[in-house]
């Protein structure tokens, strides 16, 4: 489950202030290890976190280990959710899985009819395609390039995309507008957060 906390807080400005060095250096650490994916102040004050997929006791255990918790400075309330559905690169599970990111970079002169031809191609695995999680199609500065950015629940899957006929005349035509093109699977390895 996805958790949303709301925080409220519970003691002066002061005191949240005094303590926030310590709760932030916790949001980087659980960051960093992918139990946090959001997290901020809310404008009318207190804040809130969005957590990886954790079960119960792991969102209990996340919670109980902030400082901010562990001094009284701030009450939690949970919305828990099932995250079915996210945006291309956002991963939800806290701990490495079998799920993989597919980047294909292509080089082209007309970007804007690369982009509708692998749009075409996405499209279809979108509504076909088991183990599909999403995607982004960029285009770079230049014009000169596109990349599709594009989330799979694991190899396997991904690579079933491949005996689909449908997907591959439309893949065909998205390379027949491009002047180059690799693609490339890749893990998460290593996490790394803003420090400020």
């Amino acid at each position: 489950m996805i958790h949303v906390l709301a925080l409220t807080y519970l003691t002066p400005r002061e005191t949240v202030v005094a303590h926030m060095a310590e709760h932030k250096a916790w949001l980087r650490e659980h960051a960093d290890q992918g139990r946090i994916l959001l997290s901020g102040p809310r404008p009318d004050g207190g804040a809130v976190i969005v957590t990886a997929d954790l079960d119960d006791t792991g969102v209990r255990e996340l919670i109980e280990s902030d400082p901010w918790h562990k001094l009284g400075i701030a009450s939690y309330e949970t919305i828990s959710f099932e995250g079915r559905n996210a945006s291309p690169g956002v991963i939800t599970a806290a701990e490495p899985d079998d799920s993989v990111l597919l980047i294909n970079v292509a080089t082209t002169d007309d970007a804007a009819a690369s982009v509708a031809a692998l749009a075409s191609a996405v499209e279809h695995v979108s509504v076909t395609a088991d183990g599909f999680r999403g995607s982004r199609l960029l285009t770079s500065v230049d014009g000169d390039a596109i990349v599709n950015f594009a989330a799979w629940t694991n190899q396997k899957q991904f690579d079933a995309i491949f005996e689909d006929p449908e997907f591959l005349r439309r893949y065909e035509a998205f390379a027949k507008t491009a002047t180059g093109s690799k693609y490339r699977l890749y893990r998460t390895s290593r996490v790394i957060t803003p420090g400020r």
